[in-house]
């Protein structure tokens, strides 16, 4: 399957959006296109070319406290860690099962880890929704902050490797 990904748009159907989370969806439908107008988040949809969307994943810049990481984790860190928030990641129920929330949340960190590259950021936060989202995000590498098993981090600079070469100005 092909999809299209781009920021979300007037035009792009969010009415039938059904990821079997109801506050997912309802978020999406009523909450997404105040929030990216007032530049304080930004969402990604996927669609297959008829503008209905069937996946979608909002992004936001994000303050950490280092107290409320572990020791590993906020080692030499400033009291408060610029990361970005991964508010939001769902996929339509017919979609579910067939290893595409992987690749929805691989477009969502590779559009965070180039933001952090290009303007600072050490970590991507998540907020586990239930324990089956914490386990899917554990598989991918982020790890429990504190002592709270929802919210998950995952260092920028692991994803360095995926990311393309950056463009080089030429010495002068």
């Amino acid at each position: 399957m092909e999809f299209t990904c781009e920021a979300l748009r007037v035009e792009h159907d969010t009415t039938r959006f059904d990821s079997s989370q109801p506050t997912l969806d309802h978020w999406l439908q009523n909450s997404a296109r105040d929030s990216d107008g007032r530049n304080l988040t930004r969402t990604f949809i996927w669609h297959r070319g008829d503008n209905h969307v069937v996946a979608y994943f909002t992004l936001m810049p994000y303050f950490i406290e280092r107290q409320t990481l572990t020791k590993g984790q906020g080692r030499g860190l400033p009291d408060r860690i610029p990361c970005f928030l991964l508010a939001r990641l769902a996929l339509h129920r017919d979609l579910q099962g067939q290893r595409l929330g992987s690749q929805l949340l691989a477009s969502a960190l590779t559009r965070a880890a180039t933001a952090a590259r290009l303007t600072g950021g050490r970590y991507i936060v998540v907020d586990a929704i239930d324990d089956t989202a914490a386990a899917f995000y554990q598989h991918h590498g982020f790890t429990p902050i504190g002592d709270r098993a929802d919210r998950l981090v995952l260092p920028t600079k692991a994803l360095e490797p995926y990311l393309p070469e950056t463009d080089t100005a030429p010495n002068q």
